[in-house]
């Protein structure tokens, strides 16, 4: 069977195969729809690539914890 190959590169046959390698099952039928899931995904991928981001940045994540004095109490329950 011979596949077209797409703009991502990605053809019908190596989609079925990354499939089986992860121990999905692909069947024909649905091979359209999941290559085109699969398309848009890796599109979104190239265009995060794209920002203007050093490669050294990290995420603005900040970890707080509570003094002990103040300690955390879960909701109370109703």
């Amino acid at each position: 069977m011979q596949s077209r190959t797409t703009q991502t590169g990605i053809t019908k046959d190596l989609l079925r195969t990354l499939a089986e390698a992860n121990g999905v099952h692909l069947p024909e039928e649905r091979l359209d729809a999941v290559l085109k899931q699969y398309q848009s995904y890796l599109e979104i991928l190239a265009q995060l690539d794209s920002l203007p981001l050093p490669r050294e940045a990290e995420p603005d994540i900040t970890y707080s914890l509570r003094s002990r004095s103040n300690p955390a109490e879960p909701p109370a329950r109703k």
